[in-house]
């Protein structure tokens, strides 16, 4: 009886996988194709150029509904916050910069964000959505970013060359100022930290048009409220950091698994790809067998299934945990509780009614 299922459960796969192929041919008949990227050689530096650009990596759009509750939603948003560490550790690695941080949101933290929304990500796939924009609200680059692993890169690391790309793209973008122009942007992102913090403040140092924005003056050397704030800032910073090191001991435990996932994922892809390669050709060779092909066919499925279901429970784990933080200031302890952008959101509204008790106000 179980051999009987197993038969029946091949047949439908390869019926299913024959009619995905006709329609996947018939969609791209009437869509333009993708453009794959070449994996290019990360830019690596021997030492930074002064002035250190600091840069914040957004964590990732997973391209799903919050309220989505289905196994492939949960791996994608897991996925979406390694590839945002893949990604830190990319720009890390070309030691072209200053501090390199993930952020839940973007803000005047440092000069520069990259915001990317993943469009698809199916363990070989991957594009990317991607924004660069400096804390002033211009824009350096906007660009859709599309990498396919191929079938004989098995043991690669991860999405490396997609990230190799937009690091270099980076670079070209930050080095294509004069050092006079990356002076002020930095300086500039202080004073607009300022002014978020509190609205009002420095008010007229920086002028913005529709055509950009100009550092019009800095405030004094010794204006004792730059100190103050300088402190608010290292405490967001500490929460960055924080995030980092959970970041890390997630990656850690969960890296293996989804390393045999997308391993899965290519061992899937490539038996798909000669099948529909086959029945393209109306050709099949004689020593491979309907039957043959079937159990190969499903054990690849198979397979990819154990491992989506592994990194799924995985996900759900970590979703189900409780992740507070705990801060400290000077004199006081505190306990951020609730989603990554809740505990952000919290933090920076303590530090600013922190600030603003300093003050007086």
């Amino acid at each position: 009886m179980k051999r009987t299922l197993v038969f029946v459960a091949c047949i439908g796969l390869i019926s299913c996988s024959g009619q995905s192929a006709r329609e996947s041919g018939e969609a791209s008949s009437r869509e333009p194709a993708m453009v794959w990227q070449t994996p290019e050689t990360l830019m690596v530096a021997q030492t930074p150029a002064e002035p250190l650009l600091d840069v914040a990596v957004e964590l990732l759009d997973p391209g799903v509904s919050p309220e989505d509750s289905t196994p492939g939603a949960a791996v994608r948003r897991l996925e979406s916050q390694l590839l945002a560490g893949d990604l830190r550790q990319t720009l890390i690695r070309s030691n072209q910069w200053g501090v390199v941080r993930i952020v839940p949101e973007a803000s005047a933290l440092t000069p520069v964000s990259i915001r990317a929304r993943i469009l698809e990500s199916n363990g070989r796939d991957l594009v990317l959505d991607v924004l660069v924009e400096d804390a002033l609200g211009a824009i350096w680059f906007e660009q859709k970013m599309a990498y396919r692993q191929g079938l004989d890169e098995r043991g690669a690391s991860g999405f490396e060359g997609v990230f190799n790309a937009l690091s270099n793209r980076l670079l070209e973008a930050w080095q294509a100022r004069s050092v006079e122009e990356q002076q002020v942007l930095i300086e500039a992102t202080a004073i607009t930290y300022a002014q978020e913090l509190v609205p009002g403040m420095f008010s007229g140092m920086i002028q913005r048009s529709e055509q950009g924005w100009k550092l019009v003056r800095l405030p004094a050397g010794d204006d004792p409220m730059l100190e103050r704030i300088d402190r608010v800032r290292h405490q967001e910073y500490l929460f960055c950091d924080t995030i980092d090191e959970q970041f890390t001991e997630l990656a850690g435990r969960v890296r293996p698994t989804y390393a045999l996932w997308r391993e899965a994922t290519l061992e899937q892809m490539e038996w798909l790809e000669r099948y529909e390669q086959r029945a393209a050709a109306r050709s099949v060779n004689a020593a491979d067998s309907d039957f043959s092909r079937m159990q190969a066919e499903y054990a690849a499925y198979r397979s990819y299934r154990i491992q989506e279901q592994a990194l799924f429970d995985l996900a759900e784990a970590f979703d189900g945990e409780s992740q507070p933080t705990v801060m400290r200031t000077q004199d006081q302890v505190f306990k951020l509780e609730g989603t990554l952008e809740t505990q952000y959101e919290t933090w920076r509204r303590l530090l600013r009614d922190i600030y603003m008790i300093e003050q007086g106000s």
